[in-house]
């Protein structure tokens, strides 16, 4: 069977990875995966290793009509020697892909306006006909000094590109809905392209935007030269939640109107999601959000957060089964993904098995600071556990990624929402259990190189599982101190089966800690003094100060 993607597209490294090697012989490993085209830079809004990430980072703009065009300071190194790098790279990259034969694409935000950073009425508008002129001048520019890149992927909310809101302050904006203004700057965007390119496309990513400007703004697309690059879902690219209503809806829309559709995923096992952990892996997770995206019938698939060809990945292997195969049952996929195992085979599924279903209880959609999990400290604030939600001022966090994430503001949640999550961690974290055993066990049986791999994925199982049952145990103590203090503060004994399941989780919780004293001090003021005790820990904190860093998801 043919692959089910005409577009199948890679790039190498990671935002977490950024050193792999742009040579030819990493760029034939994406061949042989099945991938056809190349993403030019990681294109990440932390800018890893000063990768381009707008057309301002690497045109040079002297003797064009650019020239005194952005008023702006660039975001990216503006050493002489940073800049000459990155146009050198890029070149590079680009004679790279084109001698094994990929496809490029190079990834970019515009209007540039250092991101969120002027709010809703940011200086650069694209309702200015002063800026469409400057980026169609930069686009000019960028295609006489970078010939050999074929397509574009435009970002026009994150990646230091930003939107003026029609209920914000900028008088050409106000009043006008996002999606007229949105789609006239891109198609002029694309047709410019098209132009310098005619065997190219703009792939436009209405990343931020909610359900219903992306929708309004499909029928004013020009089909002959923009193409929709769309997340797996409205909220954030997970690995668990491909293909929500929205993506359906969106894709079912761009068919009608001509519109090709590329669905960006986790192709692979470094993900944001388990950022920094590098070797997790979970292949049947992979294999049914693939089958889930091609269901739609879609015209590609592009890897969300980067690809790491240089090492074994088996949710990468199990990408390329399925671009190979599509038509696969998940077993056979299994079973021909664990063939290189020989005699562990079986153990080899059985590992993977448990892997992907942790994958799949965790609560990813509970919040989207529940993501970068490897960055959590398991030495959690002592105070109540609560669930950090707010993240952007969007169309889509202030609308539709409501529908996906359970939490997009910093209120203190309800008992049972904490709950919620404490459960699904702890389900999660059992998985986690069940893949470690199975994998130390294999360590022992591998030849020695899979061994040291084996080595490593078990790891990044332990820390992961560690940062689970921080989160399981800090939500418990809250919710049974809150039931013993409202019971002393009625004048009731406190229940004994309260009394020993908080002794029990402490103790746990200081031992998941590694010994933290503040987990014994509390301990022993409970065993000393409970109402102290309940006056002291786990009540309601003052505002988030993120005082464990952001992705320590349940301390303020």
């Amino acid at each position: 069977m043919d692959s089910a993607f005409k577009y199948r597209i890679a790039f190498l490294g990671c935002p977490s990875n950024f050193h792999i090697r742009w040579n030819r012989a990493n760029l034939q490993k994406l061949r042989d995966l099945g991938f056809n085209c190349a993403q030019l830079s990681i294109a990440w809004g932390a800018r890893p290793g000063d990768e381009p990430l707008n057309l301002e980072d690497v045109v040079d703009v002297r003797g064009t009509p650019a020239e005194n065009g952005q008023g702006l300071p660039l975001r990216s190194g503006q050493r002489p020697d940073e800049i000459r790098k990155r146009r050198e790279n890029l070149r590079k990259r680009i004679a790279r892909c084109k001698e094994v034969g990929l496809r490029t694409l190079f990834h970019f935000g515009a209007p540039y306006n250092m991101h969120a950073r002027f709010g809703d009425s940011p200086p650069n508008c694209l309702s200015d006909p002063r800026v469409i002129g400057l980026y169609v001048a930069l686009l000019e520019a960028f295609a006489g000094q970078f010939p050999g890149v074929d397509d574009l992927q435009l970002y026009t909310y994150d990646q230091d590109a930003w939107l003026c809101s029609e209920f914000g302050l900028c008088p050409r904006c106000l009043g006008v809905p996002l999606h007229e203004r949105v789609s006239a700057f891109v198609n002029r965007l694309a047709e410019t392209w098209q132009r310098l390119n005619p065997d190219g496309r703009l792939w436009w990513e209405p990343w931020e935007l909610s359900a219903g400007q992306v929708f309004r703004s499909i029928g004013s697309l020009n089909p002959s030269c923009v193409g929709l690059a769309l997340h797996s879902n409205i909220a954030e690219v997970m690995a668990t939640m491909p293909v929500d209503r929205w993506l359906k809806n969106t894709v079912a829309m761009a068919k009608e109107a001509g519109l090709p559709v590329v669905v960006e995923h986790f192709l692979g096992g470094p993900t944001e999601e388990v950022e920094p952990f590098q070797y997790l892996t979970w292949p049947l997770v992979t294999w049914r959000g693939l089958r889930s995206i091609a269901a739609l019938d879609v015209d590609g698939i592009k890897e969300y957060y980067g690809t790491v060809p240089t090492r074994e990945d088996a949710n990468l292997s199990m990408t390329s089964l399925f671009f190979a195969d599509p038509g696969l049952s998940e077993e056979a996929a299994l079973r021909r993904l664990a063939a290189p195992y020989g005699k562990c085979a079986d153990d080899m599924i059985l590992f993977w098995r448990a892997c992907s279903e942790a994958m799949e209880l965790f609560p990813w959609e509970s919040s989207w600071f529940i993501r970068q999990i490897g960055r959590c400290d398991p030495v959690h604030r002592m105070s109540a556990a609560f669930i950090r939600g707010q993240q952007a001022h969007t169309p889509s966090w202030e609308s539709t990624r409501r529908a996906i994430f359970m939490k997009t503001d910093s209120s203190q949640p309800d008992p049972w929402l904490l709950e919620d999550v404490q459960l699904r961690c702890n389900l999660a974290a059992e998985r986690m259990e069940r893949a470690v055993g199975l994998g130390k066990r294999l360590v022992a049986s591998l030849a020695p190189a899979m061994a040291g791999d084996m080595k490593k994925q078990v790891a990044d199982l332990s820390g992961w599982r560690k940062r689970a049952l921080s989160y399981v145990y800090h939500i418990r103590e809250t919710n049974l101190t809150l039931i013993l203090r409202r019971e002393l503060e009625a004048g009731r004994a406190m229940p004994e089966r309260l009394v020993s399941e908080l002794k029990s989780v402490l103790t746990a919780d200081m031992e998941n800690q590694g010994a933290e004293e503040s987990c014994r001090s509390a301990l022993r003021l409970f065993e000393n003094d409970p109402r102290a005790f309940v006056q002291r820990y786990f009540a309601e904190a003052g505002p988030d100060q993120l005082s464990k860093g952001m992705f320590t998801l349940t301390s303020r």
